[in-house]
């Protein structure tokens, strides 16, 4: 991959932003003692976010950037499911599952883009 349009791009640079915010959110509630598991699973899916974002951003090799989606797919599963099980279900953990779509699917449109550069 070549050269990437702009959506992935304008999709990392978010998650990064929003990532790091959730992080710095997550590190100041880590000394709650009720809430051990959840925080920690924020924490590793705020953390991949973050790192998904600079793959977007910096990295110029596909295959990594999509095992980074799929990483990134995994944890936020993995996140849902302990967060609901503190929780319950809210509409907050179905908007959670908007980010890896959309960064696979920048990922696809910037895949297409450059085998089909008159698309």
């Amino acid at each position: 991959m070549k050269k990437k349009i702009s959506l992935l791009k304008i999709i990392s640079v978010v998650m990064i932003i929003l990532g790091t915010s959730a992080l710095v959110t997550d590190l100041l509630d880590i000394s709650n003692p009720e809430q051990g598991l959840r925080i920690i699973s924020s924490i590793a899916a705020s953390a991949i976010c973050v790192a998904a974002g600079f793959f977007g951003v910096l990295c110029k090799s596909m295959k990594t950037i999509l095992l980074m989606g799929i990483l990134l797919s995994l944890i936020t599963i993995i996140d849902v499911a302990v967060s609901i099980g503190f929780y319950g279900m809210s509409l907050f953990h179905l908007v959670l599952f908007v980010w890896p779509m959309l960064y696979l699917w920048g990922l696809h449109i910037s895949n297409s883009k450059t085998q089909n550069p008159t698309a």
